[in-house]
């Protein structure tokens, strides 16, 4: 199982392309996108925390996956609050078919189907009980591995009902 290695923006050179990081800095929005600072350093991020989304210039950690290339980048997977004790940086695990699994997810409709995307990008197609756009806790049993299917025993609304990204249906 991956740990997130806890760096500073400085260090990040040293790091090697895919690593798991952690890093603390100001988050700021801009027409071109996010971006975490720590002084005159940045770093561009891509998508947006799983369970929440910082105010512009708010002093936050967040992990994701690092992607060194001509421009570095933050796949992000989630974020909190600076010095925040919740959420905890921790992949999922990686499911076996049979396995009962409770994993935290985004709920989401495409196409027909429910897609339930965990904060480190797993997906699962979700069969069983129909359950609206929004964070749940769910638990189920792991059917097929491809795709990742996973068949709902209990949905755990943890937030409100979120909206969707253009074209999906809610």
């Amino acid at each position: 199982m991956t740990t997130y290695v806890s760096i500073t923006l400085e260090l990040l050179s040293s790091v090697p392309d895919g690593e798991a990081v952690l890093l603390t800095g100001r988050y700021a929005r801009h027409a071109e996108g996010a971006v975490l600072a720590q002084g005159e350093r940045r770093l561009s991020l891509m998508g947006v925390p799983f369970g929440w989304v910082p105010p512009q210039h708010a002093w936050i950690d967040i992990w994701g996956i690092l992607l060194q290339g001509s421009r570095r980048r933050l796949l992000v997977h989630d974020a909190r609050p600076h010095g925040a004790a919740s959420p905890v940086p921790a992949p999922s695990a990686q499911p076996l078919i049979g396995d009962d699994l409770y994993v935290l997810a985004r709920v989401t409709h495409v196409g027909g189907q429910q897609i339930a995307t965990t904060a480190d990008h797993r997906a699962y197609l979700l069969l069983g009980e129909e359950v609206d756009a929004r964070i749940y806790g769910l638990l189920g049993r792991v059917l097929t591995l491809d795709p990742p299917t996973l068949r709902l025993a209990q949905a755990l609304p943890l937030l409100p009902v979120v909206p969707g990204p253009p074209g999906e249906e809610a």
